[in-house]
């Protein structure tokens, strides 16, 4: 499984296509996991959610991407 950041323009616009999309490198998943206050990767299961303004703001230091806070992020578990 895979942790996967996707980005959107924030509503309301009516492109409704990916402009940011990035999956977590296996030695992040512990900040990752950490910033979303999961304990576990499975708590990522069952569909993506939306990063707060402070996550959003937490990844973009952790990715190196400052240009993400901008958008509005989604993470999730992929096969």
């Amino acid at each position: 499984m895979k942790l996967r950041l996707t980005g959107f323009l924030p509503e309301p616009t009516d492109d409704d296509r990916v402009k940011f999309k990035f999956f977590i490198d296996e030695s992040l998943h512990s900040s990752a996991l950490a910033i979303m206050r999961w304990t576990h990767l499975e708590d990522a299961l069952g569909g993506e959610q939306e990063l707060t303004p402070d996550q959003a703001a937490l990844f973009a230091k952790l990715l190196e991407e400052p240009q993400i806070v901008d958008l509005t992020l989604f993470i999730g578990c992929v096969a």
